[in-house]
């Protein structure tokens, strides 16, 4: 692993497994033009991990609307 890389999962706190999602995310979301991009925003301390952890929780999270059944 390069350093650069490993630079950012020190700095961010994002671990080895988390850090492919993270950089997809951020890709995805267009916070990042690409992964060189995504590695050097995190590298640079602009996130951190329980900011992006919440943040891709809540991407994913969708609210259901409660069925309401009339019982007799």
């Amino acid at each position: 692993m390069s350093a650069y890389v490993q630079q950012a999962i020190q700095v961010s706190g994002v671990n080895r497994t988390e850090l492919v999602a993270v950089c997809a995310y951020l890709i995805r979301t267009r916070q990042a033009t690409g992964q060189h991009d995504a590695i050097k925003q995190l590298a640079s301390g602009k996130y951190n991990a329980s900011e992006l952890t919440e943040q891709m929780i809540r991407s994913f999270q969708v609210e259901l609307e409660e069925e309401v059944t009339d019982e007799e």
